[in-house]
């Protein structure tokens, strides 16, 4: 059972715009999807379908057992030695996600903005926010993404107006030329990263305050958010044409196009501002979920003494991950899909099933 404290509680509104800004971090600069090239658009709706048959899986779960995690429902309905093992594989998912993610944000950062600074540099001062800010609790983390909601979405929306002179319809035809192959590659590839990767908010559910909402909530997020997928596909194939595939920020190079009566231009730095702060976002959460994973794994009450040494371990993990970014691209659009399966899919379809089996079900407490 979860034991509240102090900022440890939100609302169904703050864990929506929680999910939708570390949802779309990862929309908006990583080339996921895109093996279909001009047909990728497709792959994102099989993507969104599926995305969300994923999110209602563990939505069901968290909505059926309130106040209790993933973790916990997985000691409830597996036992005790076969629960702990799936806390640690929750462990250390959300804590390998987290180190790409910090590693994504560095390499950016040095190819975009600070070439020069040491990359362990940028990665510590990242690594030290984060971990203050997860010590503060859920709350603090969903009252940030409050804050930089309207910020994604204006900035989202504005940058693809400005590039309606720069855009060539005629980019998306002929439709399936590569046939169905590269569109469902893709199509797993955005199920699995961007959209799979919110299993980790299986641990954090618990925190809010009206769990029986909780399906709707998920479900409408995810929605939501793959719709956006399906509109920023649609932009970089409009402006980039083939070579939004070979691009490691698609939407980022589709920004760089911008001119506006050559004086509005080079608007890079903002589109790249609000990225920074989905970035930080999508770790803080992947800190904190490693650290409730861990501490709810061995029984320790009190996860935020866990906070630090994870996040130096996940700041470390960070810098050997891979060579280079080309090699941590090719990694997360070829490996990471396959790799995710057991956590996003064969878990929860396994706790699902014994949920059913299951002859008394918790009573709800909501």
């Amino acid at each position: 059972m979860i034991n509240f404290g102090q900022n440890d509680r939100i609302s169904n509104m703050e864990l929506w715009t929680l999910m939708f800004v570390y949802v779309l971090g990862s929309l908006l600069t990583l080339p996921v999807g895109y093996a279909a090239g001009h047909d990728s658009w497709i792959s994102a709706i099989i993507g969104t379908i599926a995305g969300i048959g994923i999110n209602w899986i563990y939505a069901f779960l968290c909505a059926k057992y309130p106040q209790k995690s993933l973790v916990e429902i997985a000691h409830l309905l597996m036992g005790t030695w076969i629960g702990k093992a799936v806390g640690i594989m929750y462990f250390w998912y959300s804590f390998y996600l987290g180190a790409y993610v910090l590693r994504s944000f560095t390499d950016m950062t040095g190819a975009v903005l600070l070439p020069k600074t040491p990359t362990i540099i940028v990665g510590a001062i990242m690594i030290a926010v984060v971990a203050w800010t997860a010590f503060k609790g859920i709350e603090v983390i969903s009252r940030c993404s409050l804050i930089l909601f309207l910020f994604v979405v204006i900035s989202t929306l504005m940058g693809s107006f400005l590039l309606i002179p720069d855009m060539e319809l005629n980019n998306l035809f002929p439709i399936l030329e590569s046939g169905w192959s590269p569109i469902l590659k893709g199509a797993g590839q955005i199920a699995s990263v961007p959209l799979g990767e919110t299993i980790v908010f299986a641990m954090l559910i618990p925190y809010v305050n009206r769990t029986a909402a909780v399906k709707k909530t998920v479900v409408s997020v995810i929605g939501v958010a793959g719709a956006m997928l399906v509109f920023t596909h649609f932009v970089n194939i409009f402006v980039l044409g083939e070579i939004a595939s070979k691009q490691l920020f698609p939407s980022y190079t589709s920004v760089m196009y911008i001119a506006v009566a050559d004086f509005f231009e080079r608007i890079e730095p903002l589109v790249f501002t609000v990225w920074v702060f989905n970035e930080f976002t999508k770790l803080s959460v992947c800190l904190l979920v490693s650290a409730l994973a861990l501490s709810q794994t061995i029984g320790s009450r009190n996860f935020r003494f866990y906070l630090v040494p994870i996040g130096l371990l996940m700041l470390l993990l960070s810098l050997f991950l891979h060579p280079d970014q080309l090699n941590l691209m090719s990694f997360l659009k070829n490996v990471w899909p396959l790799y995710s399966i057991p956590f996003i899919i064969v878990i929860p379809l396994t706790l699902l099933a014994l949920s059913m089996l299951k002859r008394k079900p918790v009573n709800r407490l909501n």
